[in-house]
């Protein structure tokens, strides 16, 4: 009995010893991917010279460290077959909006199958060759659903910054699919500035280096990160407005000034009418038509409210024509009448389908066809002759 006891003890005692050590192991590399994390953030600022107070908050760089960290201790997973991705396992990660990390087959196989469907479905709906729809159709990220064509389905593995093809695995101090080199990748804005972090999944973050930049308003300066070099002085803007009279009231603002809101009383174009308007509404036109007498002297000006100088010349003055417009005369005085031409009018009738067969005339053409023309019914069995166009060419029994 006291051997098996003492067995049993020294079972529990060697499992107990086991367990100690694998969690000691799990412990350990948990603190050397911490270590590499951390260590990986301080080579990054320590380029970029943080110490100051514009420098980003360590919730800008959650999601790059949690990439980082997911990564390293193994826990990233394929959305597609729901494994885990090893280090040995060949991947690809979208790099429009989600930057998750597939396995390299998988997201082949999704592509494939997405692009094909989709060109099948574009063949058979619109009136496009095969040709056309295979070239145009596109495939969708499985989790963020970024748009990609069919010839950025992914055929080769690389690391996460996309230098080094087939990135080597059996380094423990180099992040799983990352080539371990600064990403020098373009960070986001076109700012000019690249990544300086080493090799890495997920977004860049933000541009940390230190510029001159100004508020939107332009009146202060200040040296700034350059990924939060846009920023406002929350003073007033005081810009000029459009109308050259006002200025803006607004907190100091991206984009345009808003319009100017000021109210007053002001004259309409042709300077007949006063109304209290908005300074943004000042030109506006009354309904009272110009009446100002033309440049001939003989005719006045028929248009609506314009600026005194809208007139222009008269109308009736050049070259001028016969009601049909078939014949031109030149060099008549504009308060004499154009003779008519005599031929055909031609003008097209209101119904959109027959033209004016009177003479040349003055005045509008007749309102309504009376061209003789055979009427289908509905299902076109049988015609009738009717002799006033209506456009309408069907009739009901």
């Amino acid at each position: 009995m006291s051997i098996a006891a003492g067995a049993k003890q020294q079972s529990f005692t060697d499992s107990d010893s086991d367990s100690d050590h694998s969690q000691s192991g799990e412990s350990n590399s948990a603190r050397r991917h911490t270590d590499l994390s951390n260590s990986i953030f301080k080579s990054y600022f320590d380029l970029t010279a943080t110490t100051t107070s514009a420098s980003p908050s360590p919730h800008d760089l959650s999601k790059i460290q949690s990439f980082l960290n997911s990564s390293s201790s193994g826990a990233l997973s394929c959305l597609i077959c729901l494994e885990r991705i090893r280090p040995s396992d060949p991947t690809w990660s979208c790099g429009s909006l989600c930057f998750d990390v597939f396995h390299l087959l998988c997201i082949q196989s999704w592509a494939r199958q997405a692009s094909d469907l989709a060109a099948l479905r574009a063949s058979t709906r619109l009136p496009i060759t095969s040709q056309k729809a295979d070239e145009t159709a596109i495939w969708n990220c499985p989790k963020c659903r970024s748009a990609y064509s069919k010839s950025q389905i992914p055929r080769t593995y690389f690391c996460f910054c996309g230098k080094l093809e087939s990135p080597p695995n059996d380094n423990p101090w180099i992040l799983p699919h990352s080539c371990g080199e600064v990403c020098n990748r373009p960070l986001k804005n076109n700012c000019g500035h690249f990544c300086l972090l080493l090799c890495h999944p997920g977004p860049c973050p933000p541009c940390p280096k230190l510029v001159k930049a100004s508020c939107y308003c332009g009146k202060i300066e200040d040296v700034r990160r350059c990924g939060y070099k846009v920023y406002s002085c929350n003073s007033r803007c005081n810009k000029l407005l459009g109308c050259k009279s006002h200025k803006c009231k607004e907190i100091c603002h991206d984009g345009e000034c808003p319009p100017c809101h000021e109210r007053g009383v002001y004259r309409c174009l042709c300077g007949k009418k006063e109304e209290e308007k908005e300074c943004c509404e000042r030109d506006f036109r009354c309904e009272i038509p110009c009446k100002k007498p033309l440049s001939c002297g003989k005719h006045l000006c028929e248009k609506g409210c314009h600026s005194p100088e809208g007139c222009g010349g008269c109308p009736l003055q050049g070259k001028r024509t016969c009601p049909c417009g078939k014949r031109v005369h030149e060099g008549m005085a504009c308060d004499v009448a154009v003779p008519l031409c005599g031929d055909t009018c031609g003008k097209m009738l209101s119904c959109g389908f027959h033209k004016c067969h009177e003479r040349c005339h003055r005045g509008q053409c007749a309102e309504t066809c009376r061209m003789v023309v055979f009427k289908s019914c509905r299902c076109g069995s049988l015609k009738k002759e009717v002799k006033t166009c209506s456009g309408l060419y069907t009739f009901r029994l």
